[in-house]
């Protein structure tokens, strides 16, 4: 026993997968959009961390320093 497909058979399913796929494409677009913005926020971050790690060093200088003219 032997089943054939009919052409009708065959262009539904390759109509389902070309949707499938189109979604997919789609959902990767939107991904590489949010990967983007998790970089560009992620560069952002670290400017404000070299921010803060300055401003400690500085304030310890100056803690250090003020200090050492105590004694």
């Amino acid at each position: 026993m032997q089943t054939t497909t009919s052409a009708a058979d065959f262009d539904n399913r390759l109509s389902a997968v070309e949707s499938r796929l189109s979604r997919l494409e789609g959902i990767v677009e939107q991904i590489d959009k949010r990967m983007a913005s998790l970089e560009t926020r992620m560069a952002s971050l670290e400017t404000g961390q070299r921010w803060i790690v300055g401003i400690q060093f500085t304030t310890l200088i100056a803690l250090g320093t003020l200090i050492l003219v105590k004694l």
